[in-house]
Order: C-alpha cells, then sequence, then structure tokens
C-alpha cells in the first residue's frame, strides 16, 4: 500500500533534534574487484520499443516487450545497451551492467544520446585535470587542429575511392585544406576551413550515389529538418555515433562535456563530438551510402512531416543496422599487426587523447586517405 503524505509534513520537526539519532558514517567502499571480461563476441543491444522492459536474471539479459517474443542474451555477450525513446531498465540490471564495465546509453527520439551510465573508476583523473587546464590552451587547440584535419583526409579518401572522373576534382583542394586545418591559428578558423572542406565533399556525393538509388535524391546537405531520405539517414546515423564515442570518452576517464573544438553547453557531450569528427567519413557516411548504394534503403522505410523526413520503426532498424556493420567491419592500422574493428578504433582513439593530455604529448588523429 502506498501511503502519500502532504509535502508541508514531511518537513516539519516531529521531534526535537536533540532527540535524532546521530549519523551513520560510511566507510570507502571496499576495493573493486577485477572487472569481469566481456567476450570478444559481445554486441550492443538497441532497445527501440518504449513499452519494453530490460531487466536481467542469473546472468542474462532480457528485454520484455508486449505482444512481442522475450529477447534474451548472457551479459559477458552485451557491449552496451542503447535505450531508444521510453523503454525501461531496471536497477540490478544496471548495476550487473556496470560491474562488467558495460554502458547503458539513453536516447532521445532524434537518436542523439541524452545520458549514459558507466562505472566510477580513477584511471582518467589526471587527464581529466589536464583536460580543463588545456581546454584554451594551445594544447587543446592542437588536438582539435589534428582532429579537423583527420576529418578532412577521411573526407578527401572517401572521395578518392568512391566518387567517379568528374567528382575526383575536389581531392586536391580538400587536401589543401587539411593542410591548412593543421595551421589554424583559434577555433573560429578552424571551423571556417571545416566547414568549407565539408560542403566541397557533399558537393561530390552525387558522384557517390549509383543508379541503384531508384527514387533516392540527393539535394545537398540539411539538416534541421532534413529534406530528403539521404539526409534523414546522415542525421540518424552521427547521432548513433556520437553515443558511440560517448561511450569511449567517458570509459576513458574523461569529461565529455568539455571539449576543444565544440563549445560546451546542456546537453551537448562536447569532447565526444570532436573525437567523433573524424569517424563521420569513414563509419557514417560509409554506412549511409553503402545502404543506399546496395537498395537497402527505400523510400518505404520514411515518411514525411511537418519536420522534414521521418523514419519508420523499419527505417529506424535498417539504419541502426548499417551503423552496427560498419561499427563491427574490420580495419587495418599502420604499426599493428592485426586488424581491429572501427568501434574499438573509437576506444583506441579516446585512450590516445587521454594519453596526450596527462602527458602533454601530440595527439595522432585516425586518417585513412
Amino acid at each position: 500500500m502506498t501511503i502519500w503524505h502532504p509535502l508541508r509534513r514531511l518537513f516539519e520537526r516531529q521531534q526535537p533534534v536533540s532527540d535524532w539519532p546521530a549519523p551513520t558514517l560510511i566507510e570507502d567502499p571496499e576495493p573493486a574487484q577485477p572487472e569481469r571480461q566481456l567476450s570478444p563476441a559481445a554486441a550492443p543491444v538497441h532497445v527501440l520499443a518504449g513499452t519494453a522492459l530490460v531487466r536481467v536474471k542469473e546472468s542474462t539479459l532480457i528485454v520484455e516487450r508486449p505482444d512481442a517474443p522475450v529477447f534474451e542474451r548472457p551479459l559477458e555477450l552485451v557491449s552496451a545497451v542503447h535505450i531508444h525513446g521510453w523503454g525501461g531498465i531496471t536497477t540490478p540490471c544496471i548495476a550487473a551492467l556496470l560491474a562488467q564495465g558495460t554502458p547503458v546509453i539513453w536516447r532521445g527520439a532524434t537518436g542523439f544520446p541524452i545520458g549514459c551510465s558507466l562505472p566510477l573508476h580513477s584511471a582518467g583523473l589526471e587527464a581529466r585535470r589536464a583536460q580543463y587546464r588545456f581546454a584554451d590552451a594551445p594544447h587543446g587547440l592542437r588536438i582539435a587542429q589534428a582532429l579537423i584535419a583527420a576529418k578532412i583526409v577521411n573526407m578527401k579518401g572517401v572521395a578518392r575511392r568512391k566518387a567517379t572522373l568528374r567528382g575526383r576534382g575536389m581531392l586536391d583542394p580538400l587536401g589543401h585544406l587539411a593542410r591548412r586545418a593543421r595551421e589554424a591559428r583559434n577555433r573560429e578558423e578552424l571551423f571556417g576551413i571545416e566547414g568549407t572542406a565539408t560542403a566541397q565533399y557533399f558537393a561530390t556525393w552525387p558522384d557517390l550515389i549509383s543508379d541503384r538509388a531508384v527514387d533516392i535524391e540527393w539535394s545537398g546537405r540539411s539538416r534541421r529538418p532534413p529534406r530528403d531520405i539521404i539526409n534523414a539517414m546522415l542525421s540518424y546515423a552521427y547521432a548513433l555515433l556520437a553515443g558511440e564515442c560517448l561511450c569511449a570518452i567517458a570509459a576513458s576517464g574523461l569529461d565529455p562535456r568539455a571539449g576543444f573544438l565544440h563549445q560546451p553547453r546542456a546537453g551537448r557531450p562536447a569532447l565526444a563530438l570532436d573525437l567523433m569528427e573524424p569517424f563521420r567519413p569513414l563509419i557514417a557516411d560509409q554506412a549511409v551510402l553503402s545502404g543506399v548504394n546496395l537498395g537497402q534503403v527505400t523510400p518505404d522505410l520514411f515518411e514525411e512531416s511537418e519536420e522534414g523526413m521521418r523514419f519508420t520503426d523499419a527505417g529506424r532498424r535498417t539504419a541502426i543496422d548499417l551503423v552496427e556493420k560498419r561499427l563491427s567491419a574490420a580495419m587495418s592500422i599502420p604499426d599493428r599487426a592485426e586488424p581491429l574493428s572501427y568501434r574499438a578504433a573509437i576506444g583506441l582513439q579516446a585512450q590516445a587523447l587521454a594519453s596526450a593530455l596527462r602527458d602533454q604529448s601530440p595527439f595522432v588523429a585516425l586518417e585513412r586517405a
């Protein structure tokens, strides 16, 4: 039975202060136990249904939805849980996930992350102190330069690999802008260079889209609202990628809110957006182009509204599948014997960023020309 009390009575003094019991001293918790290791086959779980409930039972993650089969997966095979919209998750389930270092990410209607849960740890304490110290210092600007230069190089790489001969005319200008980004004098100049490069890059997209993209038009990049199907796919793919970068930044011990390129503001994971820049063309853009060119993205996955193009449930699942496939794809990195996934590359970049801050050493952003 639930007992309701008037709010005023909750604050009324029922007995003299001297009669109140002495506060209980809470000792420091016991040293943390070693984290449970995830299986190499671990994969994220995306919960799209607003009526879904995520819980744990005997080391198994369970997702229950009305009028739908129960989804089950062993905890060690769950690398992250993404709650889209209003799905619920129990406290014991969050605790079990935290115990093995698995994040829970809550996402809004557009797919953009609005919060995450991660275990408390001291691994990034020194790096976080340096992060705040270098936010407006030359070392922070050099990190921003490296990220934007890498983004431009990676956009050039996408255009080089996928564009027709006509579209390759942008390669030299993009290379020039990447060099300018490394020499930008301040954040404002860097944003201007990035904006010019992005406009030139998206101008090549008509040459990147194959004839299989029947009834799908590209009218140039538009965001709020997205005017066409490809723009809606891009915006959603970027939102999904932002969540991955948020997890990587927080797991490295850094503060996702304090960036070197993007200005901090309420609700914005600025450093996660910084880290995301070089991965936009490598992951999100490639995922969208692949889906469009292979005929997986079709007009029936969307519906028009006053706010622009909007996903159907099937369209949202398609977008998630395309991005997840790209995140799981293998890539090779110089000086590394074995290939690794793009998801792992994001994690390594976050760790490299933390090291660069902690040691005041140069940060090398991932480039794939």
